[in-house]
């Protein structure tokens, strides 16, 4: 099991396509020492590793399982109708992002830059795999234990928050580095402080509390240029490519299907249309092909930025926590400010400009007994967080948050503001909670718990749990 988390240098270093980063290094790779090489140099690694496992494989089965997509064929339509085993999953990140970062931090110890960069990624990657399986090894992943023990979800998140805050601490004190590889801040240290509050806030939202949330998310990304995004580039290497442009090439996913059924997302975006809601644009920039990728001009066109964090995430993250610790008036001020910015065109990319879109401000009296929002006479503040929370389920496609949501709101018995989402299969009678644990881990790893299956909801999923 030990050897699962061994870190070969010379094979992070490949996965940035950058030769120069290896030029004159001849010695072999498995013997190449920490201080070899300048930290600034590989800093990147890190950073495509997270991105290839969220906006990967992973990504891709929460919106399978939230009517984001649809899998039209082969393995993508066998993932859309909840039939996979242990082996479809894997714990590279421990590899290929924790490691990475243990090592960027022990060869420069004073660079308090590189100390809080690599700690952010080091409590996205955990989060993340604590969101998806519940118990995992987090504390003991990259030391010298043999065995890593599995630690409770609620301690690897309480874990992650401790890492934000010693990279919150090191980014205060740090300057931008002269040498920038880092390829989701370029090298700005206010938006990876910013980031990493962020962060803090999606994490508070999963274990629902919404006070630390909002507080949090007040000292998050404050900008949409601040959010953090993956963005391809022009070459001619594979790998720098939009995630969504190389999947709907070869892989069968899609926002329709060959018989032109269209996701229960983009029903959604139909229904929604109001005296003051036009989501034409936004629908057409989410349309993903899943037979011809070089049809898309949006979200999953070929250098189309990748969101990992965002402002509109932050600013919905301060409009649900708001309206749940501070009522309706500043959650709305919340909701309205994420509107203004989609009616300036933010919520698509410039291809679209031209197409039909609306965001006017909504009002207290349109989540009122029988207003625009609330014609089934919730009471004002939940007909408001219904609103937040379809908001958020559209603003993240094909990103983790739809998933977490809906699982967070199940938990805690909130159907009456959830989105609805359908199973996807007739033969189902429950829609899934977690990952398998890989079937990898399960053979290296003594201290692997029993599998719960795929229905059990994870510790902080439970209802009545937080």
């Amino acid at each position: 099991m030990k050897q699962t988390y061994v870190y070969i240098l010379a094979a992070a270093i490949g996965l940035t396509g950058c030769e120069s980063v290896v030029e004159g290094l001849n010695k072999n790779p498995n013997s190449i020492e920490i201080n070899d090489i300048d930290a600034g140099l590989y800093v990147n690694t890190p950073e495509l590793a997270l991105v290839s496992i969220v906006r990967g494989l992973d990504g891709r089965m929460a919106s399978l399982w939230t009517g984001q997509i649809i899998g039209v064929a082969q393995f993508p339509l066998a993932y859309y109708n909840y039939q996979l085993t242990e082996s479809t999953f894997d714990f590279e990140g421990y590899a290929s992002v924790i490691t990475q970062c243990r090592h960027i931090q022990q060869a420069a110890p004073e660079n308090a830059f590189y100390q809080g960069l690599t700690r952010v990624l080091e409590a996205y990657l955990f989060s993340f795999y604590a969101s998806a399986y519940g118990d995992i090894p987090a504390r003991e992943v990259a030391t010298d234990a043999e065995y890593p023990k599995f630690e409770s979800q609620k301690a690897v998140l309480a874990y992650s928050q401790q890492l934000l805050d010693e990279a919150i601490s090191s980014l205060k004190s740090a300057n931008s580095p002269s040498f920038r590889q880092d390829y989701l801040y370029n090298g700005n240290v206010r938006g990876w402080q910013e980031a990493a509050y962020s962060l803090k806030a999606r994490i508070y939202m999963l274990t629902k509390d919404y006070e630390q949330a909002y507080q949090a998310a007040l000292q998050g990304i404050s900008s949409a240029d601040r959010s953090m995004m993956f963005r391809p580039v022009a070459d001619n290497q594979t790998g720098n490519k939009n995630n969504w442009y190389e999947y709907s090439q070869n892989a069968y996913f899609g926002t329709e299907d060959s018989e032109s059924r269209q996701c229960f997302l983009f029903d959604v975006l139909d229904k929604r249309r109001n005296s003051k809601t036009d989501e034409t644009a936004r629908k057409a920039y989410y349309y993903i092909d899943p037979t011809n990728s070089t049809v898309s001009h949006g979200i999953a066109s070929a250098l189309e930025p990748e969101p990992l964090l965002t402002y509109e995430e932050n600013l919905l993250i301060l409009a649900e926590s708001a309206a749940r610790t501070r009522g309706l008036d500043e959650g709305l001020a919340y909701l309205n400010q994420l509107r203004d910015y989609y009616d300036q065109g933010g919520a698509v990319n410039s291809y679209y400009a031209d197409y039909g879109f609306n965001y006017d401000a909504y009002t207290a009296d349109d989540f009122a007994v029988g207003g625009l929002l609330n014609p089934d006479g919730l009471q004002p503040v939940r007909a408001l967080l219904r609103e937040i929370i379809l908001e958020r389920y559209i603003t993240c496609f094909t990103q983790f948050t739809p998933w977490d949501d809906a699982r967070r709101l199940r938990g805690a018995g909130e159907s009456d503001i959830a989105v609805q989402i359908p199973l996807n299969t007739a033969t189902a009678t429950a829609h899934p909670e977690r990952f398998y644990y890989p079937e990898t881990e399960i053979l290296a790893n003594p201290n692997a718990p029993v599998d719960p299956g795929l229905y059990a909801p994870t510790e902080i999923n439970r209802r009545g749990e937080s």
